[in-house]
């Protein structure tokens, strides 16, 4: 286990004027987020990409703890599945770090991300990649009630590798992941999956595939990722009820809360906060290899 307390009062320092941002939202009118919260949500980031890496089969794949940051790569062709974690957002990286780093990256021929508020990085080719929204639900007591759903959909955990094939390419659609990638994602989602590290769900509409979603899961953390639905099947409560289904296995397993990483206002936004998701922090990230513009895509 990597020990987030060791570094949890940089962190919460760099995100505290983060979080005086969320009274500026009236659909997240909350009390400000507690150590807690906050450390739940670093914490649930860390240990996926953790997972990610260490269980990758992927020929770059690697994760290694440096003196003021994590280097994560789960060795695919795939902006957000490589990059660093910063243990200080607020850390100015040195020229010869950003150096080291673009050349880490670069000979292995991954595209990747920096977790940093550092404009620096723009001298150096790097583009502004946005500000993601850190989320958590405390699932102590109960969990939200199954949210209302077509008759006709049914969730499932997938169990198989031809299971995880279907899952990787409709996640991997929604994505606008290129063929390389969603291959590669495949031998990645068998490894985590093989290892408890990850457990996919699948949305089916009249037997049909038609929404994902992963819950990633640690001793110290649980979290929500790969939400998507198809296009076609959206405003059928598939989002809902895959969100659903992960906080029922996560409050099986033990877990006192969830948390999840969302671009803000996007799709996402509103089917968490109906189930009682807050704000909790935010995080600028910087991309290298791809543009801003295919990543929104």
């Amino acid at each position: 286990m990597i020990n987030l307390k060791q570094w949890i009062l940089a962190s919460l320092v760099s995100l505290s004027t983060l979080n005086a941002q969320q009274n500026s939202r009236e659909d997240m009118t909350q009390p400000v987020a507690t150590e807690d919260k906050i450390l739940q949500v670093l914490q649930g980031r860390l240990d996926t990409f953790r997972s990610g890496s260490v269980c990758s089969p992927l020929q770059h794949a690697e994760f290694q703890e440096r003196d003021q940051n994590f280097v994560y790569a789960w060795g695919m062709d795939y902006v957000c599945g490589n990059g660093i974690i910063e243990k200080d957002l607020n850390r100015i990286p040195s020229d010869s770090e950003i150096d080291w780093t673009i050349e880490h990256f670069s000979s292995k021929k991954l595209p990747f991300m920096w977790w940093t508020s550092a404009k620096e990085l723009e001298h150096k080719g790097f583009q502004f990649g946005g500000v993601l929204t850190g989320i958590s639900l405390d699932i102590s007591n109960e969990i939200p009630p199954k949210p209302v759903a077509a008759q006709n959909l049914t969730i499932k955990i997938v169990q198989s590798e031809t299971d995880v094939l279907q899952f990787t390419e409709l996640a991997g659609n929604a994505f606008a992941m290129n063929t390389k990638a969603v291959q590669q994602w495949v031998a990645l989602n068998v490894a985590v999956m093989n290892k408890g590290e990850q457990i996919h769900f699948m949305a089916y509409l009249d037997g049909v595939p038609a929404g994902t979603a992963t819950l990633s899961i640690s001793p110290q953390s649980a979290g929500i990722w790969n939400l998507a639905t198809l296009p076609e099947y959206r405003k059928a409560g598939i989002g809902a009820s895959l969100v659903h289904a992960a906080l029922v296995e996560a409050k099986a397993r033990q877990h006192k809360q969830v948390m999840a990483i969302l671009m803000p206002k996007g799709m996402a936004w509103g089917l968490f906060t109906k189930l009682g998701f807050r704000e909790v922090c935010e995080f600028p990230f910087y991309i290298y290899g791809v543009s801003a513009e295919e990543l929104e895509e």
